[in-house]
């Protein structure tokens, strides 16, 4: 008969074992690392890894990296065409927008705000919807888009709104408020709680 220790020894090794050939199947098909802010179109998947991004195809496979600036991209948001990302990143100080072609390529600046521009999303039309608070009087993220082809930039008369997303039509938009202020205690409902809400195009606020 085992003695309890030996049997406790011989317990704690198989799960030492275990444990180690899992991470060496994990490590084998590529899956460490943090990957973050990811976005789905058709079969690409674009996401931030290391500080830049990243795209891969959501059937499985090697993962190109698209950039490899010293600064960070964050919150990427692949165009309804494919074709395009918008993102956020710090090139030159202030944290604004950018796009770059889905293949790689040199980013272009899109915002030169007196506050953070955060990516979101792209209107079904081929806008870029991001949240700014440089237009607020207040400290409130609010909702603005940009025409690439006109450079005309439009704001969603909402006055709190962030993390938005549009519906096929374009006419409606899903966002969340207030935006996101790192104190987001579980089942808190006070009155900074965030909450999902939606906005038509001719509606009222």
């Amino acid at each position: 008969m085992f003695k309890k220790s030996t049997i406790q020894f011989l317990r704690t090794a198989t799960l030492l074992i275990i444990c180690f050939l899992n991470y060496s199947a994990a490590q084998s098909q590529g899956f460490e690392g943090y990957y973050r802010y990811p976005d789905l179109h058709e079969n690409t998947v674009v996401f931030t890894a290391e500080g830049d991004l990243w795209k891969v195809p959501l059937s499985g496979g090697l993962a190109q990296r698209l950039t490899t600036h010293a600064e960070e991209e964050i919150y990427p948001a692949i165009s309804p065409d494919g074709k395009t990302i918008a993102f956020s990143a710090s090139y030159e100080g202030p944290t604004e927008i950018y796009t770059m072609p889905i293949e790689g390529g040199v980013p272009t600046r899109w915002t030169y705000e007196s506050d953070p521009s955060i990516s979101n999303t792209w209107t079904p039309d081929g806008k870029i919807a991001y949240a700014s608070r440089g237009y607020s009087k207040v400290p409130d993220f609010q909702m603005v888009t940009i025409d690439p082809a006109s450079k005309k930039k439009s704001r969603i008369p909402l006055f709190q709104a962030s993390e938005a997303s549009f519906d096929g039509s374009g006419n409606t938009v899903y966002f969340v408020r207030p935006a996101y202020h790192r104190n987001v205690t579980k089942r808190y409902q006070g009155g900074t709680a965030r909450q999902i809400w939606k906005f038509s195009e001719g509606a009222g606020e």
